[in-house]
């Protein structure tokens, strides 16, 4: 009776064994990696820092809230790459707050004007 799959489950256990070649573009003439030095597509040079974000030593942990296209693009993202969620989450709220210094400036601003 264990034996017995729903279809999902053997399509998550299909998507999960095969390798993910996908991720490291592959141009015209065969070699992978060689479309990721390309600025004219974005997409692949922000997949590949995500890829190498190191997440290992997170240990501190946020609860979230999103609505339910976003969380069903992260599930569809997740699908797509293989990178886990929780990986992406914590390596988009770093890549915010190193993109946008001001958000750091008016934290420490609020931290230095707060009173007990």
């Amino acid at each position: 009776m264990n034996e017995i799959k729903s279809l999902a489950d053997q399509l998550r256990h299909s998507m999960a064994s095969k390798p993910r070649d996908n991720l490291v573009p592959v141009t015209k003439t065969g070699k992978k990696g060689a479309a990721l030095k390309s600025s004219s597509n974005p997409a692949p040079l922000i997949l590949q820092e995500i890829l190498d974000y190191d997440a290992s030593k997170n240990k501190a942990m946020v609860h979230v809230k999103l609505d339910e296209e976003t969380a069903r693009l992260l599930g569809h993202f997740k699908m797509a790459t293989g990178i886990d969620n929780i990986k992406l989450v914590a390596f988009a709220v770093r890549h915010l707050f190193a993109s946008q210094p001001e958000l750091k400036t008016y934290i420490k601003n609020f931290i230095l004007n707060f009173d007990l």
